[in-house]
């Protein structure tokens, strides 16, 4: 009996040495095979695509994409775009977002990310300037299904004038100062000293 164990588990033992190389080697493949798919993709998306891509937003702004690509691996794919945003609004903009967003084929939104065009000191972006950034969105298997693509979209705020108060706020006085202590050599007493011009009203001399 204890034979008939023996020999059944050596079976076990031999049927997966011999199983193993031959999963290993069929998983290889299919990584192998996924990696040209993924390549073959990339190709037709870099002639499908020519840069760069002008969008104009009317009241937000014009978005410029200066390179887009398909990048990353199988199972963890994304849509790089690099861009530059520019103030073409009648007023100066505080800030904006820019986002990029991947569609499927039937022109749902898979996913989406978005850049916070913001100046760092505080000031708005004027009329004319440029605002530089990089997008990366996941496609999440998108990517394999005919018809897939991307978009860009845009919303600013612009800068509002201030409203008047009503009633209007008071206005600002110059400030009364209190008369200047001047420490003197009889130290330690201490005079005041106010400064008053004078004026020499005597008659001009001949």
């Amino acid at each position: 009996m204890k034979s008939h164990g023996n020999l059944l588990l050596a079976s076990f033992l031999l049927l997966g040495a011999c199983a193993t190389p031959v999963t290993i080697a069929a998983r290889r493949d299919q990584r192998e095979m996924d990696l040209r798919e993924f390549q073959l993709i990339q190709q037709v998306f870099r002639t499908q695509y020519t840069i760069p891509q002008t969008f104009d937003f009317e009241g937000h702004g014009r978005v410029t994409i200066r390179d887009v690509s398909l990048d990353g691996f199988p199972g963890n794919s994304y849509v790089r775009a690099r861009f530059h945003y520019q103030n073409r609004t009648s007023k100066p903009v505080v800030q904006s977002w820019v986002s990029l967003d991947v569609l499927d084929k039937d022109g749902r939104v898979v996913s989406t990310q978005s850049a916070h065009c913001i100046v760092p000191t505080s000031s708005p972006i004027e009329r004319g300037s440029y605002y530089s950034d990089e997008l990366r969105t996941p496609t999440y298997l998108a990517h394999l299904e005919a018809g897939w693509s991307w978009r860009i979209r845009c919303v600013s705020d612009l800068q509002q004038e201030e409203e008047p108060l009503d009633p209007p706020a008071p206005g600002h006085y110059m400030r009364e100062y209190p008369p200047m202590y001047i420490k003197d050599r009889n130290w330690p007493y201490l005079q005041t000293f106010y400064y008053t011009p004078q004026l020499d009203l005597t008659p001009l001399q001949r």
